[in-house]
């Protein structure tokens, strides 16, 4: 497995630096490169890094590997060092259209940005921790809504080693999960007092607001910015709270609740407008 993924690395390496050192050159090996610290995580996933982290004081301990690529093993030891980069996180922003910011420094510790990978060897690890707990984060929801990102590029290499210029950085991006967070099949009825009933049946996300609350979108009018809060109290009963464009009006009836075992909610709620109440009744199901 070891020599399959070094292959794979070597090879994917390879075709990058071709067209990075001579576009009318292709390399199918290393003797015109030779070593290349860069970080596999990067060349096989991507440099993107989604980090769910649960809402607790104990940090989220997060670790990836940096590589030296080469035909060989290095026979001295290799250190590489890496550095918190806000243009690693502005170029991507500006590629993707995101508004992604530098995660706060009280909001990571990293033991150490210089990492040594020993001779005979390719791999050794970067540790980051990160930081979620209420005595750090006293708003999840305003945490998540910032669109935190640690950026981290690799920006020296000992021994004559070079620097990937494809898979030399990585982003974490950091976003506070409760248990209630995640992606639901929302079924069920909106009866309009005109016009009558339509069905319910989409996808809605639920993002966290604290320990206990989601935020969604409220019946099926999210697009018009209505939007609900759902805060599962100690017993699993559900209290609804209009958010955005919602009607503050809104009152729950019947039974609001939320089933652990089949992490279902079952919501009653109806507000009042022209001609009498619209009536929301809708079961959200994680999928």
């Amino acid at each position: 497995m070891k020599n399959f993924l070094y292959s794979a690395l070597i090879a994917g390496l390879a075709a990058s630096l071709s067209g990075c050192l001579n576009d009318d050159e292709h390399y199918t090996d290393f003797k015109n490169v030779g070593a290349v610290a860069e970080i596999p995580s990067s060349a096989f996933y991507g440099i993107e890094d989604n980090q769910g982290l649960s809402i607790s004081t104990t940090p989220t301990s997060y670790t990836f590997d940096v590589n030296v690529a080469s035909p060989t093993p290095p026979t001295q030891d290799v250190t590489i060092t890496l550095s918190v980069d806000q243009a690693t996180l502005d170029a991507y922003n500006t590629t993707n259209g995101t508004t992604y910011q530098l995660l706060p420094s009280t909001l990571y510790q990293i033991s150490s940005l210089a990492t040594t990978v020993k001779a005979g060897s390719r791999l050794a690890p970067i540790v980051v921790a990160l930081y979620s707990g209420s005595d750090r984060v006293p708003d999840p929801g305003a945490y998540n809504d910032a669109n935190y990102a640690l950026p981290l590029k690799i920006t020296s290499a000992s021994n004559n080693v070079a620097i990937s210029s494809n898979y030399g950085s990585k982003i974490i991006f950091a976003k506070i999960r409760n248990q209630y967070d995640g992606t639901y099949l929302a079924k069920g009825t909106f009866t309009h007092p005109v016009n009558g009933p339509r069905a319910i049946n989409k996808e809605k996300t639920l993002a966290t607001i604290n320990l206990t609350t989601v935020q969604t979108e409220y019946a099926d009018l999210g697009g018009s910015g209505w939007l609900m809060q759902l805060r599962v109290n100690s017993d699993n009963t559900v209290t609804l709270i209009p958010k955005g464009s919602a009607n503050t009006g809104t009152i729950q009836f019947g039974t609001n609740k939320y089933d652990p075992s089949t992490k279902t909610y079952t919501l009653n709620y109806k507000y009042a407008g022209s001609g009498g109440d619209r009536v929301i009744s809708e079961t959200l199901t994680r999928e």
